[in-house]
C-alpha cells in the first residue's frame, strides 16, 4: 500500500494528525507508518528525516534502533520464515503495523510459554504492535521479519 493511503487510512482510525501529542515517542501510529516504509524500502533518508522533525530528543535512539532493525531484516517465504522460526525458537511475533497487512513487520521473540497469549490480538481496535503467534501470519506469500532481537 502507498505511504500517504496507509498514513490516511491509520489517522482515520487513530486521528494522530489532528491529536498527536495523544501519541508517545514508542506508540505513535505515524513515526511507525514511517518506519514502516523506510525499512521494507531501504530508505534511511526518510525516516532520519521525520525523526529530525517530529521526534528530535529521540534521533538518536531511534536511529540506533532502525539501523539495527534494517540490519537484520529479510523477507522470506512461508515456508523460509517457518524454519528460521522453528530453528531460533520464535514462539512470538510482534508487528510494527496491522498483521493484516502483506507489508507488516514482525519482529521475532522468544518469551517464557507462560507468557503467550492465547490467541492473536483484536486488530479492529488496535492496528499497531500486535501479537501473534507465528503459525497464524504465515499464511502469506512472504513475511517480513525483525531479526534483531534474537541472539546469534
Amino acid at each position: 500500500m502507498e505511504l500517504i493511503k496507509r498514513l490516511d487510512r491509520y489517522n482515520l482510525h487513530y486521528g494522530f494528525l489532528e491529536d498527536s501529542a495523544d501519541f508517545s515517542f514508542e506508540l505513535h501510529p505515524e513515526r511507525i507508518i514511517i518506519r514502516n516504509d523506510a525499512l521494507r524500502n531501504n530508505d534511511r533518508t526518510l525516516y532520519e528525516g521525520y525523526i529530525n522533525n517530529k521526534f528530535a530528543s529521540h534521533y538518536t535512539e531511534a536511529m540506533q534502533s532502525f539501523d539495527a532493525s534494517l540490519a537484520n531484516l529479510v523477507q522470506l517465504t512461508k515456508s523460509e520464515a517457518a524454519s528460521l522460526l522453528e530453528s531460533h525458537g520464535v514462539n512470538l511475533l510482534q508487528s510494527d503495523i496491522s498483521i493484516k497487512e502483506e507489508d507488516a513487520i514482525f519482529t521475532a521473540l522468544v518469551v517464557p510459554p507462560a507468557e503467550l497469549p492465547l490467541q492473536d490480538e483484536d486488530t479492529k481496535e488496535k492496528l499497531i504492535q500486535n501479537k501473534a503467534l507465528p503459525y497464524t501470519v504465515l499464511d502469506r506469500p512472504y513475511i517480513w521479519l525483525d531479526l534483531s532481537l534474537l541472539d546469534k
